[in-house]
């Protein structure tokens, strides 16, 4: 895919996770401005610091609250005029959103309408949703015709925010797309932007990483009754070259239809937390061990997904391995131990 249609202005919320932050590095390597925001509730300034540093005059920040500061949202989108909006900002722990509701609704929920507040109907907008919306589905892989039930918090304010993007769309004509993430994991060409495994990590890979940094050598699985091949939960991990390539693709898609569209990223494999233990262990040369405790509430056996709506439309297919992955997450992750 070419992205020939790629605007040179984007605004991206949540500029300073991992997600965001690499989409704002790689936007900047081709020559895009970019403004970002953040408000580092659960970030640091690392990144943002990586970003105005090597990109002086592309890059420009501003730290807002956005579920909260509407008018200065607005006075933000005002003055930098983008093309496009990438919206990453969000609470994204399952567990902690079991844990903490309001918080997660407020915060997710909240940051989708306001930027749908704060933008032109001519302005597509690029959300990053979640394949929680899916729910506990036995019918596997999972298409964007599965309807959407989820069985977590986290996942709810993803259908909400999906939901109102839908919304807006009927009512006052905006166009976008709903980018459903499965599980994204890696790092960059660079290496420079990766995912902070210091941070009480909830997700497996960091975890991972933290154990091996650490020097504590061994994790625990979150229960082994699951209705899988091997008795732990299966996912659909995707490394985030891949993810953050079907945004390019996503954003050159928009300018070119009506309405809001909903696409899955990811690979269309299901591997399971012991699978992705071992070829961690064989990729990095490691020796992570593991004992299982309880299941976490809100955690599903099995989600994995089609992709194949965003490689006919959006022309977008992941080629990393699993190998792959696993691999440049652990040398970024020892690249940025220092600085994390």
């Amino acid at each position: 895919m070419k992205n020939q249609n790629l605007k040179k202005r984007i605004l991206v919320t949540g500029a300073a996770g991992y997600i965001g932050g690499t989409f704002a590095y790689e936007a900047l390597n081709k020559g895009i401005s970019v403004f970002g925001i953040d408000n580092f509730l659960n970030s640091t300034k690392r990144n943002i610091d990586i970003l105005e540093k090597k990109f002086p005059k592309e890059f420009k920040f501003l730290e807002l609250d956005i579920s909260e500061k509407k008018n200065d949202l607005k006075k933000a989108v005002c003055s930098f005029m983008p093309d496009v909006v990438v919206h990453f900002a969000g609470l994204k722990a399952v567990g902690e959103a079991e844990e903490k509701p309001e918080l997660y609704w407020k915060n997710n929920v909240n940051s989708t309408l306001n930027i749908l507040d704060s933008i032109n109907p001519n302005i597509p907008i690029i959300f990053s949703s979640s394949a929680t919306v899916y729910g506990q589905n036995e019918l596997q892989p999972l298409t964007e015709k599965t309807p959407l039930s989820t069985t977590s918090v986290y996942g709810q304010t993803k259908i909400a925010s999906e939901n109102l993007i839908k919304e807006y769309s009927k009512l006052k004509e905006y166009k976008g797309i709903c980018l459903r993430y499965f599980n994204p994991v890696g790092s960059h060409n660079d290496c420079i932007i990766s995912e902070n495994f210091n941070n009480k990590p909830n997700n497996l890979m960091p975890k991972l990483i933290e154990t091996v940094m650490n020097g504590q050598n061994k994790i625990s699985i979150f229960g082994n009754d699951y209705k899988t091949k091997d008795g732990t939960g299966e996912r659909d991990y995707i490394h985030i070259k891949d993810l953050i390539q079907g945004h390019f693709c996503a954003i050159d898609k928009a300018y070119n239809t009506k309405g809001i569209h909903c696409y899955n990223l990811g690979t269309g494999k299901a591997t399971s937390v012991l699978e992705l233990i071992n070829e961690f262990n064989k990729a990095n040369n490691t020796h992570v061990r593991y004992e299982f405790t309880s299941r976490r509430n809100g955690d599903v056996d099995i989600c994995y997904a089609d992709p194949s709506l965003a490689e006919k439309e959006l022309k977008w297919i992941a080629t990393q391995t699993l190998h792959d992955m696993c691999k440049d997450a652990f040398t970024a992750a020892e690249s940025n131990k220092l600085y994390m």
